[in-house]
């Protein structure tokens, strides 16, 4: 009888410990973030058609169709996207003065996408509109995509691809 206790014991003591060490096949922790790549669509002055009422107020968009981007963008020539092999990230900003985007950059960490936008005031005091977007590589419907967008004070300005909208 007692034989059977320690044996018993034994083996509980066993399957406990082998199910509290780590495994080999275990996914390692994402502790990573990396750029994305990120280009803008060539001749493409991007126009939200969204209003946004006031200063400060910005929309953000995650497109993955041909019929989320020609509902979204005004015009009747829109570049082409193919949408089967990547993500439009758009938004738009109403600005306290005439502003233009000074940087953008797209990165991926374990949580999901950052796009990060930094606008830069002009010297004009006429609220605008800043219309940004990038094109990357496809991103699963399901991922989380958080917009950055600040506003930055007399940085300089060249090299700036951007569309300003005044209203």
């Amino acid at each position: 009888m007692f034989a059977r206790q320690l044996l018993a014991l034994a083996a509980l003591s066993s399957l406990t410990m082998s199910n509290s060490c780590k495994k080999a096949d275990d996914p390692a922790p994402c502790m990573t973030s990396a750029d994305v790549p990120a280009t803008q669509l060539e001749g493409f002055t991007a126009v939200i058609s969204e209003p946004l009422p006031n200063v400060g107020q910005s929309n953000e968009y995650v497109v993955n169709s041909t019929a989320e981007y020609r509902q979204l963008f005004a015009g009747d020539k829109l570049p082409a996207v193919d949408f089967a092999t990547h993500t439009l990230l758009a938004g738009k900003t109403r600005a306290p003065t005439c502003s233009h985007v000074l940087t953008q950059q797209v990165t991926q960490a374990c949580t999901g996408y950052t796009y990060r936008v930094r606008l830069v005031a002009g010297p004009c005091a006429m609220p605008t509109n800043v219309v940004y977007y990038v094109v990357i590589p496809k991103v699963a419907l399901a991922a989380k995509v958080k917009f950055d967008v600040q506003m930055q004070q007399g940085a300089a300005s060249e090299g700036v691809s951007t569309i300003t909208e005044l209203k």
